[in-house]
């Protein structure tokens, strides 16, 4: 484990817990040094000081361009969605964009059905993807980075797997958008969001659900988490919502909240260049995946989840989700019937 994670989590703080449903929520705290000051994506898009573009004006599906108009950097954290242009996508990993400059970055399309202008530039969709969806594609970016040098998703997992999510909602979107999911559940989710407020000075959480550890999000800075607090509550409070008619037992041995960041520290720990600032750590451990951006000597945003089993991310022995649990002819013939490969321009490439 990279000494710059193993001590963050060293100087976590836990001081209650807050439980509603089936969801325990733990506030995080930390004596760590704040780090390096950054815009979030939601506050630079509302002071127009970023512009997030297609690449081109016929665009390509994994990549978009990002402007940072001003001095200060921004982060873009993996899973956060944004909406318009195209077709609505969400980041593959996290992002430090540096101050006065363009850069492209990898995505992933949460829009199936459509490929075509709704706008000129994206904005903030104020939605973090279904925390289930966002750790399997972070199992198959890993997977990329490590066999491929690429921080490609495996991007028909995830319309397989937002069709899916939308089935359990019953939900009916006419392009295919995640985002159409989250607003039908808007009256639901504001329950869980009430019970689980902001904590002043608040850089992170714990959620459990079923009495069992899902994921770990920290920030940095509190002014900063403070801004993404709701939208990482919603990712995980979807979950619990579709799957409210079946929950699953309760552990008969509870894992405390120490003893996940335990497992957390235990992970290894891959170090790569950052597509914007910094150094991006891909993590994997026992049960466990995860990511972690970090800069001047700070971890600046880290994201693990855990619950599926993930073995290790090697091409033998990846994450399909639901679509091992169909046959690919009959996937390849749905795809046929639509049209192709759905809103993809001819000549881009997926990981399958």
């Amino acid at each position: 484990m990279d000494t710059h994670i193993a001590t963050c989590l060293d100087l976590i703080q836990i001081q209650n817990s807050f439980r509603y449903g089936r969801m325990e929520v733990i506030p995080l705290f930390s004596s760590q040094d704040a780090g390096p000051e950054y815009l979030t994506l939601g506050h630079a898009l509302a002071q127009n000081r970023i512009l997030i573009t297609e690449v081109s004006t016929q665009g390509a599906v994994p990549q978009l361009k990002v402007v940072n108009k001003g001095k200060t950097p921004i982060l873009l954290i993996d899973g956060e969605e944004i909406a318009g242009a195209k077709q609505n996508r969400v980041l593959n990993t996290s992002i430090i964009v540096p101050g006065e400059s363009e850069i492209e970055i990898p995505v992933s399309c949460t829009e199936h059905g459509r490929w075509a202008y709704s706008s000129p530039a994206f904005h903030d969709s104020r939605v973090m993807m279904d925390y289930k969806i966002r750790a399997r594609k972070m199992a198959s970016v890993s997977m990329s980075m490590k066999h491929r040098e690429s921080r490609a998703s495996d991007q028909m997992e995830i319309w397989d797997e937002i069709s899916e999510m939308s089935k359990k909602a019953k939900v009916s979107s006419p392009t295919g958008a995640m985002k159409d999911v989250f607003e039908s559940k808007v009256d639901e989710m504001h329950r869980y969001l009430e019970a689980f407020l902001l904590q002043p000075g608040q850089q992170g959480v714990i959620v459990y659900l079923d009495g069992r550890p899902a994921g770990i999000e920290f920030l940095s800075r509190p002014e900063a988490y403070a801004r993404v607090h709701d939208k990482i509550i919603r990712s995980y409070v979807m979950e619990a919502l579709i799957e409210e008619e079946s929950p699953a037992a309760p552990p008969k041995k509870p894992e405390h909240a120490q003893e996940f960041l335990k497992r957390v520290a235990a992970c290894t720990a891959e170090s790569y260049p950052a597509v914007g600032l910094g150094t991006e750590f891909r993590l994997e451990g026992k049960d466990i995946i995860g990511s972690a951006l970090v800069y001047e000597g700070v971890v600046i945003h880290m994201a693990c989840f855990t619950g599926h089993g993930w073995g290790s991310t090697h091409e033998d022995g990846r994450m399909a989700g639901y679509r091992t649990r169909r046959s690919s002819q009959a996937w390849r013939g749905e795809e046929m019937r639509r049209g192709g490969r759905g809103p993809s321009r001819p000549g881009d490439t997926y990981v399958y």
